[in-house]
């Protein structure tokens, strides 16, 4: 990390102070005050990333802040992170046997490869909050008019997009100005009249958004290898909200990643496969003392099957259906038609509001809403708030969010704080309809006249890695090499010696089988939501939707205050020497995490 600790030390360069006095006790008296030269910060940051292009980048006003502290922190983290992954990544894997990430150049920059894998990382958990911002937008001003009026961000790629993999898994660049278009064959051009001489307008709905088989194209004219592909939703909506992707919401996930490389180099524990010294095979097995996996469910090992043994998690995703007062009446009568105490093909036991075992929590939902209908369709789902948003995994409407609540208090972005049914939220173990003394209908916070049905899905990462015996092996998550050749993680605490499948076990005993939910094997094996016999195109690659999903979590866990002061203190002591920090006000930052001055590349 040399170019970091040189970085550091030119950051004197442009302090509005000319020269550095050294303290009697050899320490460097560090100045209070710097401002940042906007091009010889760029020329920095493009020398340090690799990427000469850098320096002719708008940076917007990131150089304007008087704040020169947040902003240089703001890069020392990237740069970390991205330096530490690497690292990390490329000692497991080969300590794995698969394919290592090409060697740093002989600049010391880091493979392209490497920068696009980790870019998609953020890029992963941007689509998702994209997705869910842009369909509850539908109802109200499109996020199409809202961006290119009020917070004038561009609209279609302002630059070469690189990287994009399409539905067939096949990886190409998108050139600057691509237009996106839709429909079955792809002849609607997705554009607003504000965008330049458009001569009409062409604007996604709901259904082209949220059915799993829809589908985006790229023309070959705006492709690298001037093929046609065709692109996910989600994709699309990356590509047509690039300015505001990557400038607003990759850049605040980007904040976090110094804390996700710390726990991606935790979440798995590199052992032997075998005791047999002739067999040298590692492989990756669960850490569960992990910062990911220890914040976001148990894992009891002993006395399995004991009085309150089972199995809990921290993640739940919730939607909620609104409707007013005086359509109760009608909502209570549509509840009735799932309640299992009117027939045996009926999926919930309304005493408690628990699905019947192999349920999908997404049908009942989609049933519910299909039945009841909006109001602008002469339904009774009320959306006059605008926060009939939806998931861009199970794709299913009034979605609220995740929350993960540890011993009570919210790790992450909290998306029903202060909500009436908060607390239901936080004691549900099973796919549910949330209850309130025993009535399945909360008071809107804001609105008296407005009652909701909540539901909510709790996610336990064991079923995410693919642990669950019904989903009949199609699905573990892998260890994946620079060549995308993976190896499967291991359901067991230890190498050699112990269960290899101990926790896939456990998670399948009868008293956790009550707790697997058919929603997530289905979108973990990339099944139709609708229709679980078909394999949905859109979630048949690498990046499918679990893989996703965990990033997600993960970006929330990443917020936990303990987790991100540890991978600072950690990350920090490796790569900087406090010594070099020339500036106070950095220093008081980041030089109280460097537990050493010893630079860790020396």
């Amino acid at each position: 990390m040399k170019k970091l600790l040189g970085f550091l030390g030119a950051i004197t360069l442009i302090t509005s102070t000319s020269s550095l006095a050294v303290a009697c006790d050899n320490k460097p008296d560090r100045v209070s005050k710097v401002s940042l030269n906007p091009e010889l910060a760029k020329q920095l940051i493009a020398a340090l990333a690799g990427d000469p292009s850098l320096a002719n980048k708008d940076f917007g006003d990131i150089f304007s802040s008087s704040d020169a502290t947040t902003i240089v922190v703001r890069i020392i983290n990237e740069l970390i992170a991205k330096k530490f992954g690497y690292d990390s990544t490329n000692n497991n894997l080969e300590k794995l046997g698969l394919k290592k990430f090409d060697d740093e150049n002989s600049e010391g920059y880091l493979p392209q490869q490497f920068i696009d894998t980790y870019k998609n990382q953020a890029g992963t958990v941007a689509e998702d909050l994209l997705f869910t911002e842009y369909t509850s937008s539908i109802s109200s001003t499109r996020l199409d008019f809202s961006q290119i009026n009020t917070k004038l961000y561009s609209l279609n790629p302002i630059e070469e997009v690189k990287s994009i993999v399409d539905l067939n898994g096949k990886s190409f660049n998108v050139i600057k100005g691509a237009k996106i278009s839709f429909n079955k064959d792809g002849d609607k051009e997705w554009t607003i009249l504000a965008e330049g001489d458009n001569k009409q307008q062409n604007l996604p709905e709901l259904s082209d958004l949220t059915n799993p088989k829809s589908i985006f194209f790229i023309d070959g004219k705006y492709t690298s290898d001037n093929a046609k592909h065709q692109i996910s939703p989600k994709t699309a909506l990356r590509l047509r909200f690039q300015d505001y992707f990557d400038n607003e919401l990759v850049k605040n996930i980007i904040s976090n990643l110094l804390t996700m490389s710390y726990m991606d180099a935790n979440n798995f524990s590199i052992l032997p496969s075998s005791e047999s010294q002739e067999d040298s095979t590692m492989s990756p097995f669960i850490n569960t003392s992990s910062p990911l996996f220890s914040k976001t469910q148990s894992w009891f090992t002993t006395n399995t099957t004991g009085e309150n043994r089972n199995w809990t998690t921290n993640v739940r995703m919730v939607w909620s259906i609104k409707f007013r007062k005086d359509n109760e009446s009608k909502v209570r009568d549509e509840l009735k038609k799932h309640d299992i105490n009117s027939g045996s093909d009926k999926v919930v036991d309304f005493s408690n509001g628990n699905l019947k075992q192999g349920s999908s929590l997404i049908k009942l939902m989609s049933d519910i809403a299909k039945s009841l209908k909006t109001e602008e369709e002469s339904g009774v789902i009320y959306n006059e708030d605008n926060s009939n948003a939806y998931d861009s995994f199970f794709r299913a409407q009034g979605y609220k969010g995740f929350t993960i609540f540890e011993n009570g208090s919210a790790i992450g972005n909290n998306p029903i704080s202060g909500k009436n049914y908060e607390s239901a939220v936080k004691e549900a173990k099973k796919p549910s309809i949330l209850l309130k003394s025993g009535s399945p209908f909360f008071e809107d916070n804001e609105d008296k006249n407005i009652e909701e049905i909540v539901f909510t899905l709790p996610i336990y990462m064991i079923e995410l890695l693919g642990a669950s015996a019904e989903s009949n092996d199609s699905y573990i998550y892998q260890i994946k090499g620079a060549d995308e050749k993976g190896k499967d993680i291991e359901f067991g605490w230890s190498g050699y010696g112990s269960s290899k499948t101990k926790y896939k076990d456990i998670w399948n005993q009868d008293n956790n089988k009550e707790y697997h939910s058919v929603d997530v094997q289905n979108l973990i094996s990339g099944k139709d939501i609708e229709d679980s016999s078909q394999v949905s195109t859109q979630e048949s690659n690498y990046n499918s939707a679990g893989y996703a999903m965990i990033n997600q979590i993960k970006y929330m866990v990443s917020q936990d205050s303990t987790i991100s002061e540890l991978a600072k203190t950690v990350l920090y002591t490796k790569y900087l020497d406090a010594d070099h920090i020339y500036y106070a006000g950095l220093y008081d930052q980041i030089g109280k995490y460097i537990k050493n001055n010893k630079d860790a590349d020396d």
